[in-house]
């Protein structure tokens, strides 16, 4: 047998496209590798802020599928959101729905006319990513959510790896017929992630209540002035990992059978500036990478300065809730009214290279200054 990529390698590929998520890229790809090799892989549960990576991360991992050959029999993976897994069909239940979504994949990738047995494998081997599972919480506002207890119990019935009977339409001697194929879903990877923005509020509530014996803990930090004096500040810094605890997510909603079929929960950090800074610059779909082809494609040069990038990476830091996004948010915004006319910009200017746009340091503070 064709010998896989190892932890590392996955890893590697992975830490490529997420940035700032040295913990969580370890976790999945250990379990990316236990799920290659036929191996008991531990269902991942990822808790953090919108714009910390986790659809990334999702999109990295079809991407490392589509990138190997070797892992061609891997490539049936949905990324969908947990609300949309409510069935259309009468008489459907949820897990019939996911699988038909990923029976859906299979036949795009290996064609409409499978045999039952290349579909059941197809299904067995498949990647399961469910995004904003936070969404079917069993409490919404205070109140019973149905709709979110149904469907952490139709996840449930495939984490707890049992047998799924799945009705479909198969070729079997040239021609289409309906079969019921036996689905071993322990086979199945199952990647879940969330904000539970909330929970992050509930969870700091409970410690400075003093509803339990957690308590916060404080952190020492020296500065030094540019007189060459030191001075020690005391600080009292929350993140939720240092915090959480199962009963947590209990009482956010999520039920205690559902948490517990995840081998693996893992939080991500806020992005902080340097993060955001490479996001920018890096990133496949960076708005400051579009940004440079749209002013291409109209014969001008854009210039973004080295200063002006940091600050836009120290504003976008400053929205934690909301990561990467605010990137986007603020770039977009200061760039807004130079693209529409960058010929009457004041940050025009026809050079010895050419027509040239340029943002610097001080047009970032003036948009920024704006928006506070």
């Amino acid at each position: 047998m064709e010998q896989l990529l190892l932890p590392t390698d996955i890893h590697a590929f992975l830490a490529g496209r997420v940035l700032g998520q040295e913990e969580l890229l370890r976790r999945i790809s250990v379990s990316l590798y236990k799920h290659i090799h036929g191996l008991p892989a531990p269902n991942v549960l990822l808790i953090g802020n919108s714009g910390t990576g986790k659809t990334t991360l999702m999109q990295a991992i079809s991407t490392l599928y589509d990138g190997h050959a070797e892992l061609e029999r891997f490539r049936v993976m949905i990324i969908v959101n947990a609300n949309t897994l409510t069935p259309e069909v009468e008489n459907e239940d949820r897990a019939t729905r996911l699988f038909r979504k990923l029976e859906a994949r299979a036949r795009v990738l290996h064609g409409a006319d499978l045999s039952a047995g290349r579909l059941k494998a197809c299904l067995e081997n498949a990647t399961v990513c469910v995004d904003e599972v936070d969404k079917i919480s069993g409490r919404i506002s205070g109140k019973a959510n149905v709709e979110g207890i149904t469907t952490q119990y139709a996840l449930l019935t495939l984490l707890e790896g049992e047998q799924f009977l799945y009705r479909t339409r198969v070729v079997q001697d040239g021609r289409e017929v309906e079969a019921d194929i036996p689905i071993d879903t322990g086979r199945l990877l199952f990647i879940c992630g969330g904000a539970f923005e909330e929970l992050y509020d509930q969870v700091y509530g409970a410690i400075v209540n003093r509803r339990d014996d957690r308590r916060l803990k404080e952190v020492s930090e020296v500065e030094r002035k540019a007189d060459g004096s030191v001075s020690v500040r005391t600080l009292v810094r929350f993140k939720l990992r240092d915090y959480l605890r199962l009963a947590d997510l209990f009482a956010y909603g999520m039920m205690p059978q559902f948490v517990s079929r995840f081998g693996s929960i893992a939080l991500l950090d806020d992005l902080g500036r340097d993060e955001l800074r490479q996001i920018l610059i890096g990133a496949a779909n960076s708005p400051l990478r579009l940004c440079l082809e749209y002013f291409r494609h109209m014969g001008i040069r854009l210039l973004v300065t080295d200063g002006a990038i940091t600050a836009i990476a120290e504003a976008a830091a400053k929205n934690s809730r909301i990561g990467a996004r605010a990137l986007r948010e603020i770039f977009n915004g200061l760039i807004a009214s130079h693209e529409f006319d960058p010929v009457h910009s004041p940050r025009y200017a026809v050079t010895d290279k050419g027509p040239t746009l340029t943002i610097d340091q001080a047009a970032v503070a003036e948009y920024v200054g704006r928006m506070e």
